[in-house]
């Protein structure tokens, strides 16, 4: 992987001056949106709901009337630069042609300009997180200026289908609301993450000491240097994870039940092409497709600069093949205490932490403001996911569509990726601007 020079102070100062122009249109744009008549009302504003709506903006302009995109947190792309700083991630696995806008060089000659070509990677020019941040914080200013973008946090979402032109019925956590003519959920996994059910207990136990990989900062203080952590997990996340705590200092093992793959992305490219988008539609049967993309998802695979940086670690300690079947707590001293991991190899001690990067299990039930809604119209499911037609629409609700990992009986392996919101934008570009 290469290396990378920081910012330029020149650049720096632009990237911040972006960022509070921003803010502040953010502080204009977030007005009430009580009683309002909406058109279009994407819920979400990480990758996908950006991408959407850089999408419209930029092929139909006075969309910015009709446009409200929603999210709890104040700024967009919180959630995806949190999860990132949080693992230490250093560089994206996604190819730098695969970000927020249509412009598929567009983080290229945004690094030209600003002479940061070093931070894309070979072989596919992945760019740095920061070089994608920063570029990103110059697209977002341009979406803060059409002033779509609102803090708002969806309590209930209720569909009236004799309610007019605008069935649709937003409710936030403050108990305001507005009405929509259609609604994309661009809601992502981040409430879905997964526990396996052998360590629910361990971690009612040891709350403090047995964390999801979402919960967990590799900037956490552990109060001795160096701490011993055990990452369990085959996947990128920790693999990420683990290089960055042994960067700090630590001590990190590396479990994870099956053989450690190595893989360049975390799903087949084909699955962005024609052919293969044809024969997954061509599978009538959910249940099969469900199959499909659990077989060509490339969860529990690690890119091939991870997994070097993993064997060349001196204070690394590879555990494949290997499970943990009881973790119980043992005094390290009198004043503190340390978690012992006993595994089908081993025995751990002195385990500070365990941290779970097992990844999300998305399951559309799991969202509280939808539970209502699938209950009352029988949205039927498929292992926690909607099967949507065609338009990606919600069978039987209708104008209310999927991108992301909610569409993935529709758009296949790729869809909760970067690029899945391309292939998104696709298949629901005519039904939205239909509603304008």
């Amino acid at each position: 992987m290469k290396s990378y020079q920081p910012s330029t102070a020149s650049h720096q100062s632009s990237v911040e001056e972006i960022s509070a122009k921003s803010k502040t249109l953010l502080l204009k744009a977030d007005s009430q949106l009580a009683h309002r008549n909406i058109p279009i009302t994407i819920i979400g504003g990480g990758i996908h709901g950006v991408s959407i709506a850089l999408r419209l903006l930029r092929e139909a302009p006075t969309a910015a009337r009709h446009l409200a995109i929603l999210d709890r947190h104040p700024k967009p792309l919180t959630q995806w630069q949190r999860k990132t700083e949080r693992q230490g991630m250093t560089f994206l696995r996604s190819p730098t042609v695969h970000h927020i806008t249509p412009d598929a060089l567009g983080i290229v000659e945004y690094a030209e300009r600003h002479n940061r070509t070093s931070e894309l990677a070979p072989p596919y020019a992945q760019p740095s997180t920061q070089l994608f941040w920063d570029f990103c914080n110059v697209v977002l200013a341009e979406l803060m200026e059409h002033q779509v973008y609102y803090q708002f946090e969806v309590a209930k979402l209720r569909w009236d289908k004799g309610a007019g032109s605008f069935p649709f019925r937003l409710i936030s956590t403050g108990n305001e609301g507005f009405r929509s003519r259609c609604v994309i959920l661009a809601i992502g996994t981040d409430d879905c993450a997964y526990i396996p059910p052998e360590f629910i207990r361990w971690q009612r136990l040891y709350p403090d000491r047995i964390l999801h990989a979402s919960e967990f900062s590799v900037s956490e203080e552990f109060g001795t240097s160096p701490a011993k952590i055990v990452v369990v997990g085959g996947g990128l996340t920790a693999g990420t994870l683990a290089r960055s705590l042994s960067e700090e200092g630590h001590d990190v093992a590396l479990m994870a039940r099956k053989p450690l793959r190595t893989e360049q992305f975390d799903f087949p490219p084909v699955w962005l092409g024609p052919k293969a988008l044809a024969e997954f539609a061509s599978e009538a049967n959910f249940q099969r497709r469900y199959e499909i993309i659990q077989q060509n998802s490339g969860q529990g695979s690690i890119t091939p600069d991870i997994m070097a940086a993993l064997m060349e670690a001196p204070n690394i300690v590879l555990y494949p093949e290997t499970c943990i079947h009881n973790i119980v707590e043992k005094k390290k001293y009198p004043s503190a205490q340390g978690l012992q991991i006993e595994t089908t190899r081993n025995t751990i001690t002195n385990v500070s932490r365990v941290i779970l990067a097992t990844g999300y299990q998305f399951n559309l039930h799991r969202y509280r403001f939808l539970k209502e809604l699938i209950t009352q119209h029988q949205v039927p499911l498929v292992r926690g996911l909607p099967r949507l037609d065609d338009d990606l629409q919600l069978h039987p609700i209708q104008d209310l569509f999927g991108s992301g990992t909610i569409a993935q009986l529709q758009i296949g392996p790729a869809a909760g990726n970067i690029a899945g919101a391309s292939l998104a934008y696709e298949r629901l570009r005519e039904k939205l601007i239909s509603h304008f």
